[in-house]
């Protein structure tokens, strides 16, 4: 409560300082609402200590002018100080719908710092009056826009996006591969399931593992493909498909790894058990209890029994 009381007296105190009811002696209606909003900019993203517990009040004053004060903030997308930049960000998730207009016709802007930032902001609001205005721009020549698309239109959640983000799956840069399969895991997009498992063998961690995590939201519809695909040439899609099948769970996740225990790369039959271990189903336990009579290798032995222990009482 102490807190609360504290943090409204110095919001008053803020504004009251900016706008002008503390120094009459000062024609606020002279002063630009540019140059209002630059100077309790400036406590809004100070890393000061002295300004700390004034650093939020003074993001709420910002925010409290509300659509007017947009324009400006979008002109401070252009700081080189990542902080300052951090700090419009969360000014325009303050000021929420009221701020998107001026955003979506911000998209066309030729910096794409801005851009990007402006694409991240919209996601951040989620309305989705702007899904349509993303779209057309996810084909920027610059990869930090496409990224911030593929990011937004996930964030935002509208369906409409599915097409655009199936097909930013196949960029050429590997961020916007990652946002892109972030993003198809958030839309629950099956037909981008084919892409996902493909990007499981992705030279670039990013993509793998969010790729994964896709196919893991998705759930059942991902199993079949993902089983199919585990004696690819690219070890990768089979290696980190196990794990998926794993994560996935269920029954037909764990019997469709089990085929995995004849591998003969003790790493894929090491993932092949913890697999079913993760599986939560005993039903390829029967499997396992015969590969531990044949099986040499420390590590395979060491997972086969944490199964058989899991399940001994199944």
């Amino acid at each position: 409560m102490i807190n609360m009381i504290k943090s409204k007296v110095i919001f008053t105190f803020v504004t009251l300082i900016i706008f002008g009811q503390v120094a009459p002696a000062v024609d606020q209606a002279i002063i630009p609402l540019e140059k209002k909003i630059d100077s309790i900019f400036v406590i809004a993203s100070s890393a000061e200590l002295k300004y700390r517990d004034m650093v939020e009040p003074a993001k709420d004053s910002i925010a409290a002018i509300g659509s007017r004060a947009v324009p400006r903030l979008v002109e401070l997308f252009k700081s080189n100080t990542a902080r300052e930049k951090r700090t419009v960000e969360q000014i325009l998730k303050k000021i929420g719908r009221p701020a998107v207009p001026y955003l979506r016709k911000s998209l066309l802007l030729d910096d794409y710092r801005q851009v990007s930032r402006i694409c991240y902001s919209l996601g951040e609001i989620g309305d989705s009056s702007a899904v349509a205005d993303l779209i057309n721009i996810a084909g920027h020549e610059r990869w930090q826009v496409r990224s911030g698309c593929a990011g937004a239109l996930g964030k935002i959640g509208d369906k409409q996006a599915d097409q655009i983000i199936i097909q930013l799956l196949s960029d050429s840069v590997e961020t916007v591969r990652k946002s892109a399969a972030v993003a198809a895991g958030k839309l629950l997009i099956d037909t981008a399931i084919e892409k996902l498992v493909h990007m499981l063998g992705d030279n670039f961690y990013g993509p793998r593992m969010c790729a994964s995590e896709a196919l893991v939201k998705i759930g059942g519809k991902s199993i079949k493909p993902i089983v199919d695909s585990l004696d690819s040439e690219n070890i990768m899609v089979g290696d980190l498909g196990c794990s998926t099948l794993g994560n996935i769970g269920g029954d037909l996740a764990a019997v469709g790894v089990a085929r995995q225990l004849k591998s003969n790369s003790p790493a894929r039959r090491a993932l092949a058990v913890k697999a079913i271990f993760q599986s939560n189903s005993s039903l390829a336990c029967g499997l396992v209890e015969l590969l531990k009579g044949t099986e040499s290798d420390p590590m395979v032995l060491f997972h086969i029994d944490k199964t058989l222990k899991k399940y001994a009482s199944q």
